[in-house]
Formats: structure tokens, sequence, C-alpha cells
């Protein structure tokens, strides 16, 4: 690959911390919207500056018994990335953003694989605008 158009944020790793599956037994068949939460959280190592954790938890349908839902899932994903010459003021508005990106589309497939293997209809997250969860967590954390 040219040195031009390669990135300054690198894919390491990713490793599956916790999955939480829960069927819902008591689940009356009725339409509902997909639903669900995820939370980000981005560490860096004072050892390691050029190394960035970002951890993605997911939870889909909570309460799954209390709002009919078919059943809840839960999932705490952690993505490894390289830093290679980004400057600290554009970690977060570029790193921490592009990480994001890169790691949701293996939560996605996690998650639509565990349902499919749990013999209940596989679920397919949509994709996500990653900008706007990023605002809403900023304006989430804010307001606490």
């Amino acid at each position: 690959m040219k040195e031009s158009i390669k990135s300054g944020l690198r894919f390491v790793n990713y490793q599956v911390n916790d999955v939480n599956f829960h069927l819902n037994n008591r689940y009356v068949d009725n339409s509902h919207t997909v639903e669900f939460n995820i939370e980000r959280y981005v560490q860096y190592l004072e050892d390691e500056e050029n190394t960035m954790y970002v951890t993605l938890i997911l939870n889909i349908f909570e309460n799954a018994e209390e709002n009919n839902y078919p059943f809840s899932i839960f999932l705490d994903v952690t993505g490894i990335f390289q830093l290679d010459n980004i400057e600290r003021e554009r970690r977060e508005d570029f790193a921490e953003v592009n990480a994001v990106a890169i790691l949701f589309p293996y939560l996605r497939s996690l998650v639509s694989t565990y349902t499919a293997n749990s013999n209940v209809p596989a679920l397919i997250l949509p994709p996500i605008n990653v900008m706007k969860l990023l605002e809403s967590q900023e304006n989430k954390f804010k307001s606490e």
C-alpha cells in the first residue's frame, strides 16, 4: 500500500470480554423495533502512549420480560489500535471516532451469529452514525 494513503490508525485486534444472552420464555409475539444502547470507553496506557483501547458495550432489548422483548443480549468488546503519527489533539476527533466505526461491525456480526445460534431469528443491527452516537454520549455525560 502506498504510504500516502496509509492511515495513522491501525486496527491490531479485538477481544470479546463478555456476552450475556437471556431468552424471554414469556415473550408474546408482537411487532417491535430494535432497541439498543451503546456505550464507548477509550483508554490510553501511560507506558504505551501509541496504543489505544476502545471498549464498546452493547445492550439490546434491556429488561426483556418487562418490555415483552424476545430476548436480551449484552456484549462487551475491546478493540486494540495503534496510533502512528497522530497528535494528541487529533486523537478524539480522528482516532476515537474511526476506531468505533471499525469496531462496530464486529459487534453487529457477533449479535447476528449469537442470535442465529440461539435458535431465535437472527438479529441484524442497522449501521449507526458514529458521530451522532458520540455526540449523544457527550451530551449524556455533560448532563450527569
